[in-house]
């Protein structure tokens, strides 16, 4: 069966109206893949901010408090000066935390944490009574 040409032209034109709606998407998709980065500047600024993060982050880490604040506010540190000058005799001694802990005690009655002996060994400790 042949088509007429009133048919043909008909099935041209449904043709070319779908066409044109295929090429108005198309137009649409590299419009917005132009607004979107790609994968690569993605993962370069994606590692950039996990620099600064990290940079940020140990900036934090390594911050310390070497001056008292103006008002002389908070808690006073148990280690005076010579409590820190004799658990570090005491360390290069040879004593454990803990024999050191009961050492001080004996000689100084103040009663001193492990821990504090090990921030004293360390130099994590400041006195407070400067």
């Amino acid at each position: 069966m042949e088509k007429t040409v009133e048919q043909l032209q008909a099935a041209l034109d449904r043709e070319m109206k779908y066409t044109e709606k295929l090429n108005k998407k198309i137009d649409l998709m590299r419009e917005q893949l132009k607004e979107r980065i790609t994968i690569q500047e993605h993962e370069k600024v994606l590692a950039l901010l996990q620099e600064k993060h990290a940079q940020e982050l140990a900036k934090i880490n390594n911050r310390q408090s070497k001056e008292p604040n103006e008002r002389g506010a908070g808690r006073r540190k148990k280690a005076t000066n010579q409590v820190i000058s004799r658990v570090l005799e005491l360390r290069q001694e040879g004593l454990s935390q803990q024999k050191i802990s009961k050492v001080i005690f004996e000689e100084l009655g103040i009663v001193i944490s492990r821990t504090t002996i090990g921030e004293i060994v360390r130099g994590e400790h400041g006195s407070g009574f400067e």
